[in-house]
């Protein structure tokens, strides 16, 4: 296996933590995990991590994420053409150059790591129209002149994709240059969480240890499960479709144009999912998809768009972010049957000292005391009931909508 990239690294040493905290109550089913992050050097460390090409090697040729991005400018070239521009982070600059072969007139390369010389020699190299002006600074900060931009394109999304919270420099810049009428590329973004099965992880990395060359080794097994507990590091790695022990949930959706920094600060998010594939549960994944699909006035317009979306999940192609799993070994993870239910509170919070990092916590529920939220789509028949009622209600209502003023 190679080694962790640069994110990854990031990742996993920002979200260490003293101790995993466990606890049992009448009301749980017991695993209760704690991440909290230590100190670190601060959100300055942000950009001097971005300072390595290999940062940026392994995001320009993750194709999934590259192309997602070529595809969304490209195929709605009709919004780009003689349009203003920002790329956020603009990085190596491909993002600006897309929007440039998209037939922007100007675009604002803003980078604030210590990459900037290298951007301006790409973009001497391949911008001999001087469409593309880079800018050094952070984008909330930067001055160009009092313009505001039609478009605002970047790629800010971290693990889970909340993790490295550049989404908050994003929504500054929004806030200072984006035209009252502009839009943002993407334009939302949702997280999803699913419970995952290991079976092969956790046989390698504790179970293999009941035979080294004949002989019994199992209390290594118990001292690597408590260091790997006690680190509290999720796993960061690509699952197979059949990990999933049940249909993913969405925990978060963001529209781009409009969210503010403070839905993002602390997210908190309860679910009761009905297993769909038996197993012992090992952990909860989360990932994201981004969506290039802008909301504009004008339908015809409108009408043009070619939705692309960027799919960092189990089934979709792996990327560089793969998933995030918040680990749940206890016992070696509890066994689950097909259509039991299973609930979790979720809950992501940035750091007061560095928001950049957040501290992520995990509980399991016990369906059949803890309260669940409405509507509910798990199975267990009050759940199923009260769904059915809303859904039913939904239809009247749309029904209701479809018939003449007179008649209603």
């Amino acid at each position: 296996m190679t080694g962790p990239g640069l994110r990854e690294q990031i990742l996993l040493k920002e979200t260490e933590n003293a101790g995993e905290k466990r606890k049992s109550t009448d009301n749980s089913t017991a695993d209760t995990v704690v991440r909290e992050p230590k100190m670190s050097n601060g959100p300055e460390q942000y950009f001097t991590a971005y300072d390595d090409v290999s940062v940026h090697r392994l995001m320009v040729r993750d194709a999934s994420r590259t192309e997602a991005y070529r595809r969304a400018v490209l195929e709605n070239a009709h919004l780009f053409k003689d349009k203003v521009v920002m790329d956020v982070g603009a990085g190596t600059g491909v993002l600006s150059l897309f929007a440039k072969q998209a037939g922007a007139k100007k675009v604002y390369a803003v980078e604030a790591s210590g990459m900037t010389a290298v951007l301006k020699e790409i973009i001497e190299l391949n911008d001999e129209e001087g469409v593309i002006e880079v800018v050094e600074g952070r984008a909330e900060e930067v001055d160009i002149g009092g313009a505001k931009v039609d478009i605002m394109i970047s790629e800010w999304m971290g693990f889970y994709l909340l993790h490295e919270s550049m989404l908050d420099s994003v929504i500054l810049a929004r806030e200072k240059h984006l035209d009252e009428d502009g839009i943002m590329f993407p334009s939302h973004a949702t997280i999803y969480a699913a419970p995952v099965k290991m079976d092969e992880w956790v046989q390698e990395e504790f179970t293999d240890w009941s035979d080294v060359y004949g002989f019994n080794m199992t209390p290594m097994a118990q001292k690597a499960m408590e260091s790997r507990l006690g680190s509290g590091q999720p796993e960061v790695t690509c699952l197979a479709p059949d990990s999933l022990l049940a249909e993913p949930v969405p925990v978060l959706h963001l529209d781009l144009r409009w969210v503010q920094r403070e839905e993002v600060e602390k997210v908190e998010d309860r679910k009761f999912v009905s297993v769909t594939r038996e197993g012992r549960l090992h952990g909860l994944a989360l990932w994201f998809d981004a969506t290039f699909n802008p909301m504009l006035y004008d339908e015809d317009e409108a009408a043009k768009i070619h939705k692309v979306v960027l799919g960092t999940g189990p089934r979709d192609v792996p990327t560089h972010w793969k998933q995030t799993v918040l680990l749940l070994l206890g016992d070696g993870g509890q066994t689950l049957e097909e259509d039991e239910v299973v609930g979790w509170q979720l809950g992501m919070e940035q750091s007061a000292s560095n928001p950049r990092q957040y501290s992520l916590s995990l509980e399991l529920l016990d369906p059949s005391t803890e309260e669940h939220p409405v509507p509910c789509i798990c199975r267990m028949g009050k759940c199923a009931l009260i769904k059915a009622l809303l859904d039913k209600e939904e239809e009247e209502m749309e029904d209701m909508e479809e018939l003449p003023p007179q008649l209603v």
